[in-house]
């Protein structure tokens, strides 16, 4: 890791549960995002896989796997890509996003809600992807 990787993630690398090492490894890895169809998403609802692809970018996981995305999405992604490289082909460690929760209430309630879902959802898929990366 050179001194310019240290001083961007020098707040992950402090963390016990990823260091260096683990901060080593999410640099050295590749992950799978697999987008929905643009003609079938809404164009002003949020993707949660879009939210999590730019999470994995800012928390500098090397190679990221952007299957299906428009230019506008991968151009969305890359501006939190300070390290990633941003391919549409290749393979990696697949990104699975959970499940909306019974205790979430109803999308159908406002456009808030269904931002807070994506948000939901895509952050806490990042972060258990880059866990079980750093913590092995």
């Amino acid at each position: 890791m050179r001194d310019e990787h240290v001083r961007r993630y020098a707040r992950h690398i402090l963390l016990p549960d990823v260091g260096g090492r683990g901060q080593t490894a999410l640099m050295t890895s590749t992950a799978t995002v697999e987008l929905p169809d643009h003609e079938r998403a809404s164009q002003d609802a949020p993707c949660a896989e879009l939210i999590a692809a730019a999470y994995l970018a800012a928390g500098g996981v090397g190679t990221i796997v952007l299957r299906g995305a428009t230019d506008a999405q991968r151009a969305d992604v890359a501006a939190h890509a300070g390290d990633s490289r941003l391919v549409t082909e290749g393979t990696g460690r697949a990104l699975s996003l959970p499940a909306r929760p019974a205790w979430w209430p109803p999308a159908s309630l406002d456009d808030g809600d269904a931002t807070a879902l994506a948000f939901w959802r895509g952050g806490l898929a990042a972060l258990r992807w880059m866990a079980d990366i750093a913590n092995r």
